[in-house]
């Protein structure tokens, strides 16, 4: 979301007369923010701290921050960091986010600029906010509650990126099958994938994030019906426990998710299955932690984000008893990160003599990488051309990317 952001602000600067800079050299610099956890805050308090000494020094650059980290509370956020020239909070259209910039700088920008690919994937939001609300996260207050994109603004923005020389198409939402749901649209989410699928040139169709909770067997049959649809799925599961995941307030069973993973397998042989998981969530007991462990040894996840739990402002979690402390909360992420390494081992060694459709981005050294159609970074012996799908016969695993031949 805040790569699609970025890239977004940065259009609208570079056609309005500005240039890209070294950040020693720039005038103005952009930081946009992430609040889902802690450390990222710590990292933007760092990034300032050098910034301000270079303009305590020339005047210069002008300081922007832009996203979730000034949102939790803008106030306190400008009386905090005096330096900071202006500050861009969330927003739930392009409209908007323009507008503030204008505002921000003083001017106005040009102004009907279409979105250009800066590779040959391309993000395309389609909702803002979420109406989930986990116990831990931040997300509803810094991005708002849910709201979905028209679908005719979505498809153009697609096809701004297609006509520039995007080959596929990433749909964005901190709950993509939300899509609609908050304009009484119960199939809205497959209606869109369908039509941003049936778009002149676009290869390619991918989605993420999808909630467990609202991922069923009917919606994966439509979905298999889509021809170009990638056969990646990122479902967070974020606890292997029951107890855990009802005080996420996650809305759903370990065998609710047990279920949801195998109809994904069986309607998609062969899927890229990969999630995400809270370690240390408040009151979570070392048996709770294992019963995560065993899971991820059963489900097998391709790639798995695995965070300690952190305590943000305005969730609930932040007030619950039994927070974990530091120490173990280190010990269990280390332990689940140590297992999950062993099984994406294994799981990428089962992709040897498969073969699998490579969409190339990058040509290096006489060799070509992309990623493949279930998520996985490929090495190609061989040059090709951005932008082109080649199927490859894998020869060589590993733990995140493989490597092969083409085939004819």
């Amino acid at each position: 979301m805040n790569v699609s952001d970025s890239e977004f602000y940065s259009s609208i600067l570079l056609e309005s007369g500005f240039v890209e800079a070294p950040e020693e050299e720039a005038d103005i610099i952009f930081i946009n923010t992430c609040a889902v956890r802690e450390g990222s805050v710590h990292k933007l308090d760092s990034k300032l701290g050098e910034l301000y000494k270079r303009k305590r020094q020339t005047g210069l650059p002008k300081i922007g921050v832009v996203g979730c980290v000034p949102a939790i509370d803008l106030k306190s956020f400008k009386k905090r960091h005096k330096q900071v020239d202006f500050v861009l909070g969330t927003y739930h259209d392009r409209e908007s986010m323009q507008g503030a910039l204008e505002e921000a700088l003083g001017f106005e920008l040009e102004h009907g600029i279409s979105p250009r690919a800066s590779s040959v994937s391309a993000f395309v939001p389609i909702t803002t906010g979420c109406d989930s609300f986990c116990t831990y996260c931040i997300v509803p207050y810094t991005r708002g509650r849910l709201v979905s994109r028209e679908i005719e603004e979505i498809l153009s923005e697609a096809k701004s990126y297609i006509e520039s020389g995007a080959k596929e198409i990433v749909l964005l939402g901190q709950n993509v099958n939300a899509y609609g749901l908050d304009k009484g649209k119960k199939d809205a989410f497959v209606d869109l994938v369908r039509r941003v699928s049936e778009l002149p040139g676009v290869l390619r169709v991918r989605f993420i994030t999808s909630h467990p909770k609202d991922m069923d067997k009917e919606t994966l049959l439509k979905l298999r019906e889509i021809k170009n649809l990638a056969w990646f799925f990122h479902l967070p599961i974020q606890a292997g426990s029951d107890e855990v995941l009802s005080r996420m307030n996650r809305r759903y069973t370990v065998e609710d998710y047990r279920k949801l993973v195998e109809n994904v397998r069986k309607i998609f042989p062969g899927a890229g299955v990969t999630t995400d998981v809270i370690v240390g969530f408040p009151g979570e007991t070392e048996e709770q932690f294992e019963q995560t462990m065993a899971l991820f040894r059963e489900l097998r996840f391709e790639q798995a984000y695995m965070a300690m739990y952190s305590q943000r402002p305005k969730t609930p979690a932040a007030n619950f008893s039994g927070q974990v402390d530091r120490e173990e909360l280190h010990r269990r992420v280390s332990t689940i990160v140590e297992q999950q390494k062993r099984i994406a081992e294994q799981v990428g060694a089962d992709y040897v003599g498969r073969v699998l459709s490579v969409l190339v981005e990058n040509v290096e050294d006489g060799h070509s990488f992309g990623l493949s159609e279930t998520g996985r970074l490929v090495k190609i012996k061989g040059q090709f051309e951005k932008g082109t799908i080649v199927k490859v016969k894998i020869s060589k695993p590993g733990m995140r990317s493989l490597e092969g031949e083409p085939v004819q």
